[in-house]
């Protein structure tokens, strides 16, 4: 059976929340925005009075045949393995579903929500087929997983269980060839939310954002608030033709290490931003051209951003001591774009420079520490960095 539009999938998510939330809600699929606004749907819709737990799945580490295949966990377009439960040698147990017992001490029922749980399933899918029967009353499991073989007696029981939502990616060109390429679900979604944000779009703009953004939801939604931080929102206003966005509209959203430590140096916080999401959403390229392992994604942003930081801080160091502008760059051995880095000395004072280096090391100790996303804890320094968040001290840190 052919898998629905996801728009369609996503209101019967919604509806289904409005109703009260079964003991298992499985979220699957290609589309990873739709499985996204899905479970904040889902999660919007857990009770007050309930204790939720939040995992992320991609942080189970692997073991046995997992490792050796590679297996990065998250959204892999080329990954074919399905998620198949003891593949691996997995633990009889899960302390996270113990919550689905009823809560804790001071909740009678409990939730439990797993991002991205490729990794988890592999880990622990039989200790979760075992523990399904004993999933208590008013308690629930969402679970979110962009691959779930349904062959598998686990994925059986699951259906079994509650309902799965699939979701897919939006087609960007019609199923019928002989029909303009305007008519495509992409084009037509991102012409409603254009209309939505107050900066509605011709099919023939649209369409043309799609040829030069890209043909992600989650960027496709960026650019449209950009163009509402340019031209503002206004309902009223006649859909934009593609004359009235030349010039407007960005090139696309790779980035990179170098470009993320120089927007944070420049005081862009905009440019920061988009620049650490499309990192994690497009990844990093190595120096082979090869795509990076997601993995190693985190550790390359803080080393090439601490080594930036500590150029700078060195070199407002020496600004401050009397050394002239001019002669930073050659006293520290900045060969190459010697003007951009003395106008980063000169643009950051030293509170900042070292505000920034702390908020730097607390962002990586937190990342052995704690359980939240790679992207979590670097949005948190660029509000650190942007806003003077406090940083956290190693004594309060101490349980």
């Amino acid at each position: 059976m052919a898998v629905p539009n996801p728009q369609h999938e996503l209101e019967r998510v919604r509806q289904l929340a409005k109703k009260g939330l079964p003991a298992v809600v499985v979220v699957c699929g290609a589309g990873a925005y739709f499985r996204g606004e899905a479970i904040t749907a889902l999660l919007a819709a857990v009770p007050a009075d309930a204790e939720l737990r939040t995992v992320d799945g991609q942080q189970v580490p692997l073991r046995g045949l997992a490792a050796a295949d590679g297996d990065s966990g998250g959204d892999d377009p080329g990954g074919e393995e399905p998620v198949i439960a003891g593949t691996l040698e997995t633990p009889a147990s899960c302390p996270e579903l113990e919550v689905l017992r009823g809560g804790g001490l001071f909740a009678r029922r409990g939730f439990l929500c797993v991002r991205r749980g490729e990794r988890w399933l592999r880990c622990y899918g039989a200790a979760l087929q075992a523990f399904l029967p004993r999933i208590a009353a008013g308690c629930g499991l969402l679970l979110e997983t962009q691959k779930l073989d349904k062959r598998t007696r686990l994925a059986k029981e699951l259906l079994a269980a509650g309902p799965v939502f699939e979701f897919r990616e939006l087609y960007d060109s019609p199923f019928d060839r002989t029909r303009s390429p305007l008519e495509a679900e992409l084009v037509q979604w991102l012409v409603d939310r254009s209309r939505s944000l107050g900066v509605a779009l011709q099919p023939e703009t649209a369409f043309v954002l799609l040829a030069q953004v890209g043909k992600s939801p989650a960027e496709l939604l960026a650019e449209l608030g950009r163009l509402r931080d340019q031209l503002g929102a206004d309902p009223a206003r006649r859909p934009l033709a593609p004359d009235d966005v030349r010039g407007r509209l960005s090139c696309g959203f790779e980035s990179t290490p170098f470009e993320f430590a120089e927007a944070v140096l420049a005081g862009d916080r905009r440019r920061a931003v988009r620049s650490l999401r499309a990192m994690f959403d497009h990844g990093v390229k190595s120096r082979d051209g090869r795509a990076m392992d997601q993995g190693g994604v985190f550790p390359f942003i803080t080393s090439w951003l601490f080594q930036s930081l500590a150029l700078v801080h060195e070199g407002r160091l020496l600004l401050d001591s009397g050394t002239s502008a001019r002669d930073l760059a050659g006293k520290l051995g900045v060969n190459n774009f010697g003007d951009r880095f003395t106008e980063q000395v000169r643009n950051n004072p030293l509170p900042r420079l070292r505000h920034g280096l702390l908020a730097l090391l607390h962002c990586q100790r937190m990342l052995r520490l704690s359980s939240e996303e790679p992207v979590v804890l670097l949005e948190r320094f660029v509000a650190q960095w942007f806003d003077g968040v406090p940083v956290p001290t190693a004594r309060e840190l101490e349980w």
